[in-house]
């Protein structure tokens, strides 16, 4: 072990340069295999580094074309297409007439039929048709309700559960038989 701590102290030692300090790159470790030309101006590496990174910057800039980055459809590997789906023309019809056409609103059903989503707690069989077949509460965007009423049918559908009226895993609700 300690022959090996000898080994390592024995090597040289690099010293990087400090800090805010630059030195200057001889003119023969610029050239390879010919001799150094008289009067060739000598510059730093801080100076070379720079203008490479600026070299490279100015290279990978690129610009699109105007308008064609907009509506341009992106490829990745491993990805099936069909031969339309490479008609940019194509796509960027569909891309216009998906951007132009709103969601069209159907109207809530509870504020159709004047009825507050609260009151109806115990009314399993209308609350059963905002939830899925495992038990869960539908979004807005299947049931058609404003955020409001969403809310309001939420609480209704907790409720009802929370007295035993409606099942919690599950879309059927519960009956009770009379003897």
């Amino acid at each position: 072990m300690i022959a090996q701590l000898r080994a390592l102290s024995s090597l040289p030692v690099i010293r990087a340069p400090l800090a805010g300090r630059s030195f200057v790159v001889s003119q023969r470790c610029m050239s390879t295999d010919a001799p150094a030309k008289e009067g060739t101006p000598v510059r730093n590496i801080e100076q070379e580094t720079l203008s490479l990174l600026q070299e490279t910057v100015m290279n990978d800039k690129t610009k699109p074309a105007t308008g064609q980055a907009r509506y341009q459809k992106l490829q990745r590997v491993g990805n099936t297409y069909h031969p339309q789906d490479l008609d940019d023309a194509h796509h960027q019809e569909v891309m216009r007439q998906r951007r132009r056409t709103p969601e069209r609103r159907t109207e809530d059903p509870f504020d159709a039929l004047g009825l507050n989503p609260l009151h109806e707690y115990k009314n399993f069989r209308l609350l059963s048709e905002f939830v899925s077949d495992i038990g869960k509460i539908l979004p807005r965007e299947q049931t058609g309700l404003t955020a409001k009423n969403q809310r309001k049918l939420a609480q209704a559908i907790k409720r009802a559960r929370a007295m035993g009226l409606m099942s919690c895993t599950s879309k059927e609700h519960v009956t009770y038989l009379k003897h």
